[in-house]
């Protein structure tokens, strides 16, 4: 399994194959600010990370017809939240998730950790994307296709 951090660690340490830098993992990753402007990179193979997950499921539907981008998923966001805020943002990724699964987009997970005291092991991970309405199989799943778009 896999994960982007922003500091050093050594991934062995922390159960994962392999740790990417944030920093080296940009030029891959493309910020969009909604599902409407992700819909144009849906032919390159390129990591979509989302600031509104408010769903549509016509945008969605496209992107995972071509079977190229992948909708990446900040999990600090969750973790550093609390509250309603948190609450709001489990609802609006749970629905994203299933409208994904129903049509087969590809997704996956990162912590970003800023410190190494911030990583979480893969166990943790995939705990909070089973709270997201994953089985353990698809947790596993997502934090390995990190691979294949660094």
């Amino acid at each position: 399994m896999f994960d982007i951090i922003k500091c050093t660690a050594d991934a062995k340490k922390f159960g994962f194959a392999k740790f990417y830098h944030a920093n080296d993992a940009k030029k891959n990753i493309l910020d969009a600010d909604n599902l409407e402007n992700a819909v144009q990179y849906k032919n390159k193979k390129i990591l979509i990370m989302l600031k509104d997950y408010s769903f549509d499921e016509g945008a969605v539907k496209v992107i995972a017809e071509k079977k190229k981008a992948c909708f990446l998923i900040d999990v600090s966001q969750i973790i550093k939240s609390n509250g309603v805020r948190r609450a709001i943002l489990l609802a609006y990724l749970r629905t994203f998730l299933k409208v994904c699964i129903k049509h087969g987009a590809f997704y996956t997970f990162a912590s970003f950790a800023n410190k190494e005291q911030e990583i979480r092991s893969p166990d943790e991970l995939c705990n909070i994307c089973m709270m997201l309405g994953l089985n353990r199989g698809q947790c596993e799943f997502a934090l390995k296709m990190l691979q294949h778009y660094l």
